[in-house]
């Protein structure tokens, strides 16, 4: 299977949240208000969703959500700050030989555009990266919208909410050529990605070759050794500082003077004073350049907004006699109130314009205020300097003070305690270097699984493009799924059911001779919906496809049995139907597939092995069950 979800987690303040996925049918059943959309509603962040809802329980309990997945027989960890939109994500490997995740990297989430990007490091691992659609970039989301049929849709009346959207559409219909593989770009593209990823795996080879012949000419031993030899250094630190401080305690002894004492106990307080001190600026400073960090965001969406108003009036100052796009004639406009280049009434451009520039305004005004906050803080942060520099110069004064009134008395430790420090000192020495080779062991192991990684990212692309060679015939294909989304229908007993199929126009699904959102009814809507998708996720199972072999649905009761409002399907074996082809799904394809389904309840029939969370009604046990 392409994707698999194997374990979900919320990382809370007190303790973790959480539980492990199975192949086949995965069922969660529970009360409203329990969390079980939350679920989905998480994973679906995990995976880029721009965002998450406002869930109070969770702000107060959790910090980040963890997502394992495994993609081509490797298992990495996304991890994702909740409440912290913009923030990027990271993705940890998990390294099979010593059991435990390494650092793989950070991703950008809010452009699916940048190569560093969460969805192009997901479609890299599914060989789709760098593929190019409707002219723009594929990204993960728009295959993950064939693999997620959230409850606010099941009965959406404008599947994939692209329809009214002439951009979306196109967007759409090609991920659509893409899942079933009779897209006719998809294998130039392919072979694009594929030189760009063999140049990466050089690059990462000769980075790797680089450090471990540094190793090699250092002579640095395995892993365990350094790590052997640095906690014998340790603890000989510890027994050496242990025996400094008990001669230090001697080093004033026979001196009787009452000012040395005092100077001594002053100069104790003056460096423990020092020290919180340049705590203090260390915090202080690291506060200023979060500030300015917020400050540079400021600077940026403002520059952003004066190019979108500019733009917007640019544009409008000439009469186009070609599209600057197309490079086709247009018609030369006479109507200064209209737009020049496609003659719309200006009205709704204006109204845009001024609601930018009272977003303009808004944010000057928080980048002033808080300009005004840095300068604060940077003021703060210079009184603070004169402080330390103050109490510096009071130090050494004072030192230079006890040097003078102790020079004439010969301690008989100073001896022993200089030798002391001097052993110290080599094994510190010997202990950064120690650091220093633990870090690169480190670097290369994490390396080792980046390029093996990287490996089987050129081999799946290879083989991609050996697999789209021939790509699969349009007419075959729509034979192919509507007979599934039709005898699919038939088990879901869907009444009256008539001529049903799959449009190869539009990529849509019919019933009766019409469309699916013109039946009339929300109950007919969720079963023409659900069997559309499972059709297409039933259909691509085999590795010619690009399907991510999973769905997880919402609620399929939506509209079915005693919550419909129409009569014919208020027949509650009609729900018991669909529940029981996911069970037969399971059987056929448990090994092929991952379907997830959310319900609010279940069959006596659904097998116990395919509930993996059920919620109780007294709201005892929910997702966050201590609050």
């Amino acid at each position: 299977m392409k994707l698999f979800l194997k374990t979900f987690r919320m990382i809370g303040i007190e303790k973790n949240y959480g539980f492990n996925f199975k192949k086949g049918l995965n069922f969660i059943s529970g009360p409203t208000s329990t969390g079980k959309t939350t679920i989905f509603e998480l994973i679906d962040y995990a995976l880029g969703a721009k965002q998450h809802k406002s869930y109070i329980e969770v702000g107060q309990k959790c910090t980040d959500i963890e997502l394992e997945i495994i993609l081509d027989n490797t298992t990495y960890k996304i991890k994702r700050r909740l409440f912290d939109y913009k923030l990027p994500v990271l993705i940890e490997i998990f390294d099979e030989a010593n059991q435990k995740f390494l650092e793989y990297g950070i991703f950008d989430v809010e452009n699916s555009d940048n190569e560093k990007s969460l969805s192009s490091f997901l479609l890299s691992k599914l060989g789709l990266g760098g593929v190019k659609i409707a002219n723009q970039n594929l990204s993960f989301r728009d295959l993950f919208k064939y693999s997620y049929l959230k409850q606010i849709e099941i009965d959406n009346e404008d599947i994939l909410s692209s329809e009214s959207n002439p951009m979306l559409n196109n967007k759409r219909k090609s991920t659509f050529e893409i899942i079933f593989n009779f897209y006719d770009q998809l294998l130039g593209e392919l072979k694009s990605k594929l030189k760009e990823s063999q140049e990466e795996l050089k690059n990462e080879t000769l980075r790797y070759e680089g450090i471990e012949t540094f190793l090699k000419t250092s002579n640095i031993e395995n892993f365990e050794s350094v790590k052997l030899r640095r906690n014998e250094i340790n603890q000989q630190i510890i027994e050496l500082k242990a025996l400094l401080g008990d001669k230090s305690n001697h080093k004033s002894e026979g001196i009787s003077n009452p000012k040395v004492q005092e100077l001594n106990a002053t100069v104790r307080l003056k460096k423990i004073n020092l020290k919180k001190h340049y705590d203090e600026l260390n915090d202080k400073e690291e506060y200023i350049g979060k500030l300015r960090l917020l400050s540079n965001q400021y600077e940026s969406d403002i520059a952003k907004l004066d190019a979108t108003i500019m733009g917007i009036k640019g544009v409008n100052k000439y009469e186009f006699l070609i599209c600057p796009n197309c490079m086709k004639p247009l018609e030369k406009h006479q109507n200064k109130a209209n737009c020049h280049l496609c003659g719309d009434n200006m009205d709704e451009i204006v109204e845009n314009t001024l609601i930018l520039k009272t977003e303009k305004k808004n944010t000057v005004k928080k980048r002033n205020e808080l300009e005004k906050h840095i300068s604060y803080e940077v003021t703060e942060k210079i009184n603070l300097q004169k402080v330390i520099k103050k109490l510096n110069d009071n130090l050494n004064s004072d030192e230079r003070t006890l040097e003078e009134l102790t020079e004439e008395y010969v301690n008989p430790f100073i001896e022993e305690i200089s030798l002391i420090n001097m052993i110290l000192g080599k094994y510190y020495k010997e202990l950064d270097g120690l650091e220093n080779s633990l870090r690169f062991i480190k670097e290369l192991n994490r390396l080792t699984l980046l390029l093996s990684d990287k490996e089987k990212e050129v081999d799946r692309l290879k083989k991609q493009i050996k697999g789209k060679a021939n790509l699969n015939d349009k007419v075959s294909t729509f034979n192919l799924l509507s007979t599934r989304f039709s005898k699919i229908l038939k088990e879901f007993q869907f009444p009256k059911l008539e001529k049903a199929y799959v449009n190869p126009k539009d990529y849509l699904p019919y019933v009766r001779e019409r469309k699916y959102n013109s039946l009339g009814s929300l109950g007919a809507v969720t079963l023409i919906t659900m069997a559309y998708y499972l059709s297409i996720f039933v259909e691509t199972e085999d590795d010619t496809y690009n399907h991510l072999n999973l769905l997880m649905i919402d609620t399929p009761r939506k509209n079915l049995g005693t919550s419909s409002q129409n009569e014919e399907f208020q027949d509650e074996e009609i729900y018991n139907s669909v529940i029981k082809y996911f069970i037969s799904l399971d059987k056929t394809s448990s090994e092929e597939m991952q379907l997830l389904i959310i319900n609010n309840g279940y069959p006596d029939f659904l097998p116990k092995k395919d509930l993996i969370v059920e919620f109780s009604s007294d709201g005892r046990v929910g997702l966050i069950d201590d609050i």
